[in-house]
This record gives C-alpha cells, structure tokens and sequence, in this order.
C-alpha cells in the first residue's frame, strides 16, 4: 500500500504538476452539476446578445431574409404604439406640375400641413391638436436593378406624398366656429335627406376641397387627393416605406422629418444632443 501512494507521488513529480487538472470542456455543460444556472467566466462578463430579426420572411427555400426595409417599418410602428398615435386617416396627393426636387417638396409640405391644421384650427391651435406624419414618393422611377447593374441612376420622376393623419373629435369640429366649409351641392342635397354616409365623409370632402383650394400644385380632378381609412398599421406603414426597396431615396429621406409630429428624429433633437450619436 506505502509502496502504491509513493510510485503515484513519484509519478506526479516527474510530470511537473502538483494536483491532477481537470479541463473545461463543453461536455461540463452537460454535466448535471452545471444545470443550475450556472455560468461561464466569460458569459458572466460578457453575455452573448442574440439581434432577432422580427421582420424575417421567409423564401422559397426556407431560409430567413430579412426585408430592405424591416427597420425602419419596425421603428415607425414602435413609435405609434409608444406614443400612442391614433392615425385614421390616410392621404395621398398627387401634384399638378409637381416637384422633382425632394427638398422643394419638404417647403411645400409645410404649406400643406398648415393648410390642414388650419381647416381643422382656425383661430388658436391647441396643444394636444392632431398630428401628421408626412411621406415623399417618386412616380415613375427607373432605377439599377436585376442584369441592369450597368445602367445609372436615374432620380428625375415626379414626386407625389402621402400623409398619415390622426382624426379630430368630429362633433367638436362640426359645433365650433372655427372656419367655413365647401361641398357641392349634389353632396349637399344628398346630406339633407339624410343619404350622405356619415361625418367622416363630410369632413373628407370638405378638407379635399379646401385642399384643392388653398395649394396651387393640387389638381382640381378627384384623382388629385385621396383620403382613406388608414386600416391595419403594420400595411400602411409597410406601404408608406417602399421607397427604400429600391434606389429611389438615399437612407431616410422619403420620411419628411421636418414636418412630422415625432418625437423623436435627427432634424428636432435637442441641442444638448446634437453631436450624439
């Protein structure tokens, strides 16, 4: 037995090590006696993150792509819900003689959205009024795609925009002397026997009228404006982005910032926070 525990220390003092040394391996993640929460060295100090894509589709052979536009769409709809934004309305403008020039097209866009506030705000706009969220689109675009990478960009086609608009207290606008309306007549008849549909159709086509009015670039045919429900958020929010599936826009630029009720975007940060990332 002495004989047996001396050949081991003999053993031991040749090979230079002091105690036996077990080696991390991943099999002790199997081991039952590491199934209890416990952590590396390394996942103590830096756990692993793990960026889900939640807007993955998938394609013909079942991997997951994620779309063009996946982030932004994501960020939008995370901003109406955080903000409890209560878009009902959607407008579509396309312009007589309209711009090419997106900057242009911002000027013209807070025309147009003082435009709007004042139909609804006559004398004194309060603070809670509604807020609008203004998209720049370029019609008839031809751009680089498929076996034509040779081609140059071409970013010279019409700009039309949509806006997503929040909808005032219906009754309130009706009983407040706030500004006069125009409908026409056959409209006009039709709401007093009582065949005009509703308050939302009558708010629809006077703002359309007073649209087509007060902006110059508004054509005056009922293809020119368009206002709808909004209907489920995540496709109109899609639809509003589909810029960005191709050229058309360089990064953000089809989101007028500088017109928009956010609360949150490059243009309106904080001077404290201008040079933040």
């Amino acid at each position: 037995m002495l004989k047996t525990q001396l050949l081991r220390i003999e053993s031991m003092t040749n090979t230079g090590l002091k105690s036996p040394v077990k080696k991390w391996t991943d099999k002790n993640l199997i081991d039952p006696k590491f199934k209890f929460g416990f952590k590396t060295p390394m996942e103590m100090v830096c756990p692993k993150a793990e960026v889900i894509n939640p807007e993955a589709e998938k394609t013909a052979n079942g991997t997951n792509t994620p779309s063009k536009r996946w982030s932004t769409e994501y960020w939008l709809r995370e901003l109406i819900e955080e903000w409890d934004f209560r878009f009902e309305d959607f407008i579509s403008i396309s312009f007589h003689n309209p711009n090419q020039d997106v900057v242009d097209q911002y000027l013209d866009n807070k025309h147009i959205r003082n435009v709007i506030l004042d139909f609804f705000y006559k004398s004194n706009r309060p603070k809670n009024k509604i807020r609008l969220w203004f998209f720049v689109e370029r019609e008839s675009m031809f751009f680089r795609q498929g076996k034509n990478q040779n081609l140059e960009v071409i970013k010279t086609g019409d700009l039309h925009i949509h806006i997503l608009m929040e909808r005032i207290d219906l009754d309130w606008w009706l009983n407040t002397k706030n500004r006069k309306i125009t409908l026409q007549k056959r409209n006009l008849s039709d709401f007093y026997r009582g065949n005009f549909p509703s308050k939302k159709e009558l708010m629809r086509e006077t703002l359309i009228n007073h649209l087509q009015k007060n902006i110059w670039r508004c054509p005056k045919s009922n293809q020119g404006v368009d206002i709808r429900d909004f209907g489920e958020i995540k496709k109109r929010v899609h639809y509003v982005n589909k810029s960005l599936s191709s050229v058309e826009f360089d990064k953000w630029e089809h989101i007028d910032f500088s017109n928009s009720d956010l609360p949150c975007c490059p243009v309106k940060r904080p001077l404290t926070h201008i040079h933040s990332k």
